[in-house]
């Protein structure tokens, strides 16, 4: 094995590590668990969380769908003799008729970066809504479901901080609309089930972080690390807007909360404390020993929304998590990720 992928194997088997002793997942014993979107940053942290879980936890099997080739930092994974991979579309009927019917479904599949779902609008609508529907013709009697929607459905809305019961104010014509009504379709397919006595849930995911981000990812955390990795950081606009950033093993453990013992059917789940985009830019920079350079003329990115906060307390008081990775810490975890991914682009 390369010593580049040996490393990033590590340390994704570091975090998943933690996250497999944060609570009993004797629940787990004996079902069989599918993992759509296991290429991706969600996906793959479950995944490997999953196969620390498995070495004390008997009967499990886990079913991870992608759709490319693996990536590869997750093909070392994928020999575990507890893992049978699918791949293939999942916007394609025919396909998901394919896959096996399962205990648990983990839904994290389709793009969370705006590049990649603006690229193909109808391909993100229909991953959220009627894939979503055809897999819930997967879940097995009495299974569980995890579908992952985002705090995109918050845009337009003017609050401190966005609690579950609120929703966002953009229209169908808005430049985000194939994702944020496909999620927000998403989560309204999982509350019917709710209401019908299945364990369906969604969790409003806020600006996930940390190893397993792929090296071509275009949102402001990684690509401020990629260009302080080149030496320099440039940001698009002053960075006034706001964010508050969530390490990916304190998301994967809440998320497995949610689908183990949550109560209600919608969950926010986020990280701890804000921070301006100018200054996050800043903290890389210092990190790393590069400058930061503002723009003259200011270029946002269209239709991003300018602050995001959420309100966590739901999933904090069910939960009782009280520790969270510094933003400190999560940065110098996903600068290493990221300084390793570079090697291997040669």
């Amino acid at each position: 094995m390369d010593q580049n992928i040996k490393i990033l194997k590590e340390i994704l088997t570091k975090d998943a590590m933690n996250v497999a002793s944060c609570m009993d997942f004797r629940d787990l014993a004996n079902k069989s668990i599918m993992i759509t979107g296991s290429n991706g940053l969600i996906g793959i942290n479950f995944l490997v969380s999953l196969i620390q879980i498995t070495s004390n936890i008997p009967g499990i099997n886990v079913y991870p769908v992608i759709h490319s080739s693996p990536s590869v930092f997750l093909l070392p994974f994928l020999s575990n003799q507890r893992i049978t991979v699918y791949k293939g579309d999942l916007t394609d009927e025919r396909f998901v008729a394919t896959l096996p019917c399962v205990d648990i479904i983990i839904h994290a599949a389709g793009s969370g970066i705006p590049g990649r779902f603006l690229s193909n609008k109808l391909s993100s609508l229909k991953i959220n809504t009627l894939t979503t529907l055809k897999l819930f013709e997967k879940l097995n009697k009495d299974g569980r479901f995890l579908f992952i929607s985002s705090s995109d459905l918050y845009n337009g809305l003017v609050s401190e901080r966005y609690s579950e019961d609120q929703i966002g104010t953009t229209n169908t014509n808005h430049p985000r609309a194939c994702y944020i009504e496909g999620k927000r379709t998403g989560e309204t397919i999982c509350n019917i089930y709710h209401e019908m006595g299945v364990n369906a849930y969604s969790v409003r995911l806020s600006l996930t972080y940390g190893p397993g981000l792929t090296f071509d990812d275009s949102r402001v955390l990684p690509s401020f690390i990629r260009k302080a990795l080149d030496e320099k950081i440039e940001l698009l606009d002053s960075g006034a807007a706001s964010r508050t950033f969530c390490y990916i093993s304190d998301a994967i453990e809440l998320m497995w909360f949610v689908l183990l013992h949550g109560k209600h059917s919608l969950y926010n789940i986020g990280g701890k404390g804000n921070i301006k985009i100018s200054d996050l830019a800043a903290m890389i920079g210092k990190i790393l020993n590069v400058p930061v350079q503002y723009p003259i003329l200011e270029s946002g990115i269209l239709g991003a929304p300018q602050h995001v906060c959420l309100d966590i307390n739901r999933i904090l008081l069910e939960s009782k998590k009280e520790r969270f990775i510094e933003l400190q810490e999560g940065l110098r975890n996903t600068i290493t990720w990221y300084s390793y991914l570079k090697k291997l682009q040669g």
